[in-house]
């Protein structure tokens, strides 16, 4: 009878650590999830500020997106200067020569009237979201060539990269981008 006993207890505990590892793993994936959907608002809240803005005012403030792409500022951030968002792509234009689409440069959009530290101004944002946790934006804009074989007008593309700054390895969240053209529906 006693051995009994100890083998019953012995087999209702490993199937209670079985249990506990499933929720410690369902605990994981809720809160990556809840970050996520935190994140998704963020991003989707940045790219509406654009939306909001005429064409010709969509655009970063110049200064603070120059130092922030130049490696020998105090503002440099590495994370966001060398995003491959920034790289652009090669294409051959109409002419046949090859054209990177966009420039791949830091400061490639900027509105010289963004002079202020308002969202839509700004490059990289400390922001602190509904749930309590600090969360990075980060918001690239640059402009696709209309010579591309896709492009047939102006475009603004606008990328908007949601990070958690708490996060060690790859901390993005999230990526969403979207683009703006300069044509009026009539």
């Amino acid at each position: 009878m006693m051995i009994e006993v100890v083998v019953a207890i012995v087999i209702l505990t490993i199937a209670l650590l079985a249990v506990m590892a499933g929720y410690d793993s369902a605990f994981v994936s809720l809160h990556d999830s809840s970050q996520k959907s935190v994140a998704a608002t963020l991003a989707n809240k940045q790219l509406e500020l654009y939306s909001a803005l005429p064409y010709t005012a969509i655009g970063l403030n110049p200064t603070i997106t120059a130092n922030v792409g130049n490696s020998s500022n105090a503002a440099y951030d590495a994370l966001y200067a060398t995003n491959s968002i920034l790289n652009g792509t090669w294409y051959t234009n109409g002419s046949g020569q090859q054209v990177e689409n966009p420039s791949g440069t830091v400061n490639d959009v900027t509105y010289a009237s963004c002079t202020s530290t308002a969202p839509a101004c700004l490059p990289i944002q400390t922001v602190t979201g509904p749930d309590g946790r600090t969360y990075r934006i980060e918001t690239f804009i640059v402009s696709v060539n209309p010579d591309s074989s896709n492009v047939r007008w102006p475009l603004l593309d606008v990328t908007v990269i949601v990070r958690d700054p708490t996060r060690s390895g790859d901390p993005e969240l999230i990526e969403a981008e979207t683009g703006f053209d300069n044509t009026a529906i009539t």
